[in-house]
């Protein structure tokens, strides 16, 4: 449909936007009914407090698009809204027909899902006539239709999780001390949500990674605050655990995932304010000389330029390995750091591929987010040491050997006792020093390959020039020289792995950056070339 076709919308596109907006304003009476009526209810609180938020979602996308019915993803958030709904009113008709419970319950089930599936039909009848953006199949809509209900299932299930630790805390200071339990399953959504986060951030970002840059760059940001938070929720995670097998107190193991959440936050507003300072000085950068670095400055300048935002401060580190890295919480106090070896093997229009790619990680926020996982992932590998080595210690100075009484079977019992909870301890220590910085390992490389992705897409847009950087990359694929300051917890700042030379070749699910030939490859295809055409850059091992 044209613009002008599109500028005269009817009736149609509006009508089912408003008739899932009604239905949504019935679910919401249904699921507050209980605030205003004391009678007892089928449904448990907190099951009707989950199911008020698609309600409500239903209400307020609903009534935005009855309005203007032409945003796509608000069209997107309705249709997963509607979907949750739609399954849960058809497991209710399900369950009550199934129990042979004919009753008014029965039949307002099976009208609201008919009432909420027809629209929800007609929702996605009428998106094609509406909507400018180009669309993707049928599978791909479903997905995004189930990755939205699934959204909001999950932001639902923390908002119970939240109220639920809220009022377990009112309680306790209206009782005077704390209660012997608490909400375990509360508590165990501290260990879920986290992978949870993980695996809809992945998701996002793989879709994003096939768009255009604009949208990898809105996903990157959106995404990379989620994942921070599934760091937090590791910290959480690993210290909830810790107490619990420490202690087996409800109380002490919340207070302790409470504590690790806020230890997890200040660190991260540490990285914020301190983290760049701290990461120099590790890489042991020396600010630039204006007169020996004269062209590297030049370089710098003009690409800040052209990305409209300040230059940053440029710093060499004294090593013969190829490699660069940016860093600082934001473009205004942001820092560029280079490897003497790149600047002596590389010529200018390689230089500004590279110059540009960093510059492109200060633009986009990207060196914030690079902070906050760089000390969120050495927080988690340095508690689980701990963790480790003081049940080790423990071992070693005979903290389980227990002893009883007087009774031959009260000694026996006590040293079986002391043994097990030692080994008991052992394995947990051991199995969270395995797991748990595998996991923030997971996050770390999963921010870092798609940011390096639209950071060379964002190198090409500032220099112009896609060739530079595919020349600049195919150099850094025959530097095999690793980095002497190079540590784990830094490796994805830089713009290839300095941690294991020649890692970047090929892909890998720990890997902190794509391959290579991965990315000399879009960027070919952003030339408009493949397979074999002029300009290729060198074959690469382990090319995609």
């Amino acid at each position: 449909m044209s613009a002008e076709g599109r500028g005269r919308i009817g009736a149609g596109p509006r009508l089912a936007p408003a008739v899932l907006a009604f239905a949504g304003l019935v679910l919401v009476a249904w699921a507050f009914a209980p605030l205003v009526d004391s009678t007892p209810r089928e449904v448990p609180p907190e099951a009707r407090l989950v199911l008020a938020v698609p309600a409500l979602a239903l209400v307020l996308v609903g009534a935005a698009l009855a309005i203007d019915p032409r945003p796509l993803a608000i069209r997107r958030a309705l249709a997963g809204a509607a979907l949750l709904w739609l399954h849960f009113r058809a497991a209710v008709a399900v369950v009550r027909a199934g129990q042979g419970r004919v009753d008014e319950y029965l039949v307002a089930a099976v009208v609201l899902a008919a009432i909420v599936g027809g629209a929800l039909l007609g929702l996605a009848a009428t998106t094609d006539d509406v909507t400018s953006e180009r669309l993707p199949g049928p599978l791909g809509r479903l997905g995004w239709t189930v990755l939205f209900s699934a959204a909001l299932l999950v932001a639902a299930l923390t908002l119970v999780a939240l109220t639920s630790l809220i009022a377990w805390a009112v309680d306790a200071l209206r009782a005077g001390g704390l209660p012997a339990s608490l909400p375990w399953w509360a508590a165990v959504a501290v260990l879920v949500l986290p992978f949870v986060a993980f695996s809809f951030a992945t998701l996002d970002t793989r879709r994003a990674g096939r768009r255009d840059f604009r949208a990898q760059q809105a996903a990157n940001r959106r995404n990379s605050l989620v994942l921070l938070v599934a760091l937090v929720g590791v910290v959480a995670a690993v210290a909830e655990i810790i107490t619990a097998s420490l202690t087996f107190s409800a109380s002490a193991t919340l207070w302790a995932a409470g504590i690790a959440t806020v230890v997890g936050l200040g660190a991260a507003f540490g990285a914020d304010r301190w983290g760049a300072q701290v990461i120099l000085e590790t890489a042991g950068a020396k600010r630039a000389d204006p007169r020996a670095e004269a062209k590297l400055l030049n370089v710098v300048q003009e690409v800040a330029l052209a990305a409209n935002i300040p230059p940053p401060a440029v710093w060499v580190v004294e090593d013969g390995s190829m490699n660069a890295f940016a860093t600082g919480r934001d473009p205004a106090h942001a820092s560029l750091v280079v490897t003497r070896g790149l600047l002596g093997r590389m010529d200018r229009e390689e230089l500004q591929g590279v110059i540009g790619h960093e510059i492109g990680h200060v633009r986009n926020f990207d060196t914030r987010y690079a902070l906050y996982v760089a000390v969120l992932v050495g927080l988690v590998a340095l508690v689980t040491d701990g963790f480790l080595q003081l049940v080790v210690e423990g071992w070693r100075h005979g903290a389980f050997i227990w002893t009883g009484g007087d009774d031959a079977k009260e000694t026996v019992a006590a040293f079986v006792s002391g043994i097990l909870v030692g080994l008991f301890l052992l394995v947990v220590a051991a199995v969270l020093r395995i797991v748990a910085p595998l996991f923030s390992l997971l996050v770390q490389a999963a921010v870092s390959r798609e940011r390096e992705y639209l950071a060379d897409a964002t190198s090409v847009e500032l220099t112009r020039n896609p060739i530079g950087l595919e020349r600049a990359l195919a150099a850094l694929a025959a530097d095999t020289d690793p980095l002497e300051s190079a540590n784990r917890g830094t490796q994805h700042l830089w713009f290839r792995n300095p941690v294991k030379p020649g890692s970047d070749r090929g892909p890998g699910i720990f890997a902190t950056h794509p391959s290579i030939g991965a990315r000399i490859e879009r960027l070919r295809r952003m030339r408009g070339l493949s397979g074999s055409e002029v300009d290729a850059p060198p074959k690469l091992d382990a090319e995609t």
